[in-house]
């Protein structure tokens, strides 16, 4: 949810900057099914498939591609969230989903500089069309990890530093060539 976050501050304008998501999802399709099913469980069974989902993350965590005492403080970390408020913020989530249809259309309309890292499968998965809509945009990046991916940043640590190295690069090429564009414009 933070990459869609972080998507919609730059499609009101609040932000400008470049932006690296990992896992975002542009429409319901793209979120993983279980918690598509959870949130539907959830309208008839209150918040009890989030206690049960937040329960099992230390044994769902350990078939992740994650070194054992980062898996451990992981599942340590999803253990303390609050299952009704979690439960309130996926339906949220799915229903500012449902509102946009897909949010790529904004992403590229927001014009700002982005790369879209997701998975072949796990979170944030991209439809045909929004990868469509997404390459035809010519600031925005779109990265498919190979296999599975559920915590990019834990589990492609080397990646992301590389890819917000790129986004801190691209601020500094964009400040010289707005001062270039200053200095010509003063001369005419």
């Amino acid at each position: 949810m933070g990459a869609n976050i972080a998507l919609e501050m730059a499609a009101s304008g609040a932000f400008s900057g470049p932006l690296v998501l990992l896992a975002p999802s542009f429409s319901r399709p793209d979120e993983a099914v279980f918690f598509r099913l959870l949130d539907r469980l959830a309208r008839v069974l209150g918040h009890l498939p989030f206690a049960a989902l937040l329960k099992m993350m230390g044994p769902a965590m350990k078939r992740m591609p994650l070194p054992p005492d980062r898996r451990e403080v992981l599942a340590a970390e999803f253990r303390r969230n609050d299952p009704r408020i979690v439960r309130r913020g996926v339906h949220s989530f799915f229903q500012y989903l449902d509102r946009h249809g897909s949010v790529a259309s904004r992403l590229c309309e927001a014009d700002v500089p982005a790369w879209v890292v997701h998975g072949e499968r796990g979170d944030g998965g991209v439809t045909d069309d929004e990868r469509r809509t997404l390459e035809a945009c010519p600031r925005i990046r779109v990265i498919t990890l190979p296999g599975a991916s559920y915590f990019t940043p834990n589990e492609e640590p080397a990646l992301v530093a590389k890819l917000v190295v790129e986004a801190l690069d691209r601020v500094h090429i964009d400040q010289e060539e707005q001062r270039s564009e200053h200095h010509e414009g003063g001369r005419d």
